[in-house]
């Protein structure tokens, strides 16, 4: 059996609080990250379609590559992170029940 090395013990101590912000975190973020990609694409009135886009720029910076990964990258990351932080909310809500009821 190999050392686990201190940072990944599994006997840290955390507020519920935290752990149940640590399950939201991810997909929080990129749904974020994709609202704003969306927000960016009518603000700076960048024209064209999804796949045809015209170069849209915001002063000095193009607006492209970001615009390419929150409107493209964050509904695709969002899909596969929705069921893995649903698995770890309930994980997180189960073992709170539990050490509420002393099953501990």
């Amino acid at each position: 059996m190999l050392p686990v090395p201190p940072t990944l013990e599994t006997n840290v101590a955390m507020s519920w609080t935290s752990r149940y912000t640590l399950a939201l975190l991810p997909p929080a973020v990129l749904f974020g990250v994709w609202r704003l990609g969306v927000y960016s694409l009518t603000h700076f009135h960048c024209e064209g379609s999804l796949k045809q886009q015209v170069h849209c720029a915001a002063a000095p910076f193009d607006l492209m590559p970001w615009l390419a990964a929150s409107l493209f990258w964050s509904p695709v990351l969002l899909v596969i992170v929705l069921p893995i932080a649903a698995f770890l909310l309930i994980d997180t809500a189960a073992r709170h029940i539990g050490s509420t009821r002393g099953a501990g």
